[in-house]
């Protein structure tokens, strides 16, 4: 071989590994480039939770083909839902959590850069209107503080499959931020909750049965009827009936129990229950002009009277009542609760929890419009609730109570000490100093529990004034009682449940049939 050929060859060669090279170099460049941020954060800028103000799920519903948006944030001072009529949340400490956790989101896998798979792994836009599929969608989440700036905005998809990870562990879920193309496998923590029992003050009254004094049922019926001026309503008076008790280890008592009857303890435990956890699992805003129903000379306009009769309230001549009467209940506190139960309600999701902004003003009979309970949908039921403060409930001590005057109408007994104790005494001196400062005591025990009374039914007029409540079916028809379910049969002594009587239905101190009966000491 000549040398020019040999240096043909050898150049040749040296062309051939330096293109080799460039190749190599420039597809692990390009596959460096494809995993650069892999395992980075999601938002680097995102450092405080505090900073979050304002959080906003988006949810599609393939069924409707509709985005549905739940809204928590601060506002005007409180933490409100502007998705449910700005209600009140009890929002601070799930925000804060939810902000932590989403603020931590790393990008710990990437799972495909191609759009053909967003549909399959979930992680559509549920806010995308150019999007034809209705199936795929996601769940967007986002963020913002203060003033308007978005902290973080991404959308979670479905559980990727095929990976292992530890027991107890996260698994991951695909994660594709809105406007890229990219999608992640993260392990997603945080706790997007869109149930607006979740971000509330479930327990409506904040009421403890222990404090339950008077429970009244007023069992009047609403009657409709028509004449030549048009169609009207009139109150039809029930049975009123009373139970009370003097305070939390006595007794319950009702006047008027006819003999061989007795009131069902039963039941009013369950209803002494009802009322300690009545819950909200729905809102509706009131109309204006609604904020007293219990002004006696109440005035509405047609709009809203139209918004109560839709929900089963009624305006009369002798003032508000309801489809389902009223219960009052009373307690040592001086706090007086009026619930007025109005028609059923059947619905899930926001249908239930929030409903339409005011559904009463498009139906001119909401009799003809009743909706029909569904296997998904349980039975509520709205209530109207209103509270006033009578000092009276609050137990006086004696040193205030006034002190009866009677006149003997015979003999009188000498006291043991017919005579003034000698107010030089010095035991005398200090009973009548303790006497006096025991009793200013009481007097400043009293006043406190009647100015906390106060307060407490001026938060709870502003708690309940703005808005109608949806309530569970179960907990109106443990609350809403009449004769029939407080009175029962009486026991014969000895029979379960009966004073005297064992759980088995044999008196004290014999045992059961067949050697059952008390297990021995």
């Amino acid at each position: 071989m000549s040398e020019m050929l040999k240096t043909l060859v050898f150049a040749a060669a040296a062309l051939v590994f330096v293109g080799a090279a460039y190749v190599g170099t420039r597809d692990n460049t390009r596959l460096a480039a494809a995993f650069d941020d892999q395992g980075k954060p999601f938002f680097p800028d995102f450092k405080d939770p505090l900073q979050c103000t304002d959080l906003e799920v988006v949810s599609f519903d393939a069924s409707t083909a509709t985005a549905s948006r739940f809204h928590v944030m601060f506002k005007d001072g409180k933490w409100v839902i502007p998705s449910h009529y700005n209600y009140p949340a009890d929002a601070k400490d799930r925000l804060t959590k939810t902000a932590a956790a989403v603020m931590d989101l790393t990008k710990d896998t990437i799972r495909s850069d191609l759009a053909d798979d967003q549909e399959p792994m979930g992680v559509i836009d549920p806010l995308d209107a150019k999007s034809p599929s209705v199936t795929g969608r996601g769940q967007r989440i986002i963020l913002k503080d203060s003033t308007e700036k978005v902290l973080a905005d991404f959308v979670i998809g479905k559980e990727v499959k095929g990976i292992e990870h530890k027991e107890g562990s996260t698994p991951q879920r695909y994660v594709r931020v809105p406007d890229q193309k990219r999608i992640y496998g993260v392990s997603v923590k945080a706790d997007l909750s869109t149930r607006f029992a979740d971000w509330i003050e479930t327990n409506l009254l904040k009421v403890e049965s222990s404090k339950i004094r008077k429970i009244v049922f007023d069992n009047y019926k609403i009657q409709e009827g028509r004449d030549a001026r048009g169609p009207f309503v009139s109150l039809a008076r029930g049975e009123i009936l009373t139970i009370e008790r003097k305070d939390a280890n006595s007794p319950w008592t009702m006047a008027d129990v006819p003999a061989g009857q007795e009131l069902n303890e039963d039941k009013i435990r369950a209803l002494n229950d009802a009322l300690a956890d009545l819950k909200i699992v729905g809102v509706r805003p009131r109309p204006p002009g609604l904020k007293n129903p219990n002004d006696p000379a109440l005035k509405l306009s047609p709009i809203v009277i139209a918004s109560l009769r839709n929900k089963g309230f009624f305006l009369t001549e002798e003032g508000l009542y309801s489809d389902q009467g009223d219960v009052i209940v009373s307690t040592d506190e001086g706090v007086v609760y009026t619930l007025r139960y109005g028609g059923a309600v059947y619905g899930v999701g926001d249908e239930l929890t929030a409903g339409a902004p005011d559904d009463a003003e498009t139906k001119d009979d909401p009799k003809k419009a009743k909706p029909k309970a569904t296997e998904a949908a349980q039975e509520s039921r709205y209530l109207l609730v209103t509270v006033a403060f009578d000092p009276t409930l609050i137990p006086k001590p004696e040193s205030l109570a006034p002190k009866p005057v009677s006149i003997p109408k015979g003999p009188v007994d000498i006291p043991d000490k017919p005579f003034a104790p000698d107010p030089k005494d010095p035991k005398s001196i200090a009973e009548q100093k303790e006497a006096a400062d025991k009793a200013d005591r009481e007097k400043a025990d009293y006043e406190k529990k009647v100015a906390d009374g106060e307060k407490r039914v001026k938060d709870l007029i502003d708690r309940f004034g703005p808005w109608y409540f949806v309530t569970p079916g179960d907990s109106f028809r443990a609350i809403n009682l009449d004769r029939a379910i407080l009175t029962q049969p009486k026991k014969p002594p000895g029979a379960a449940g009966a004073p005297g009587g064992l759980p088995g239905g044999m008196p004290g101190g014999f045992p059961m049939p067949g050697g059952g009966g008390l297990p021995r000491p």
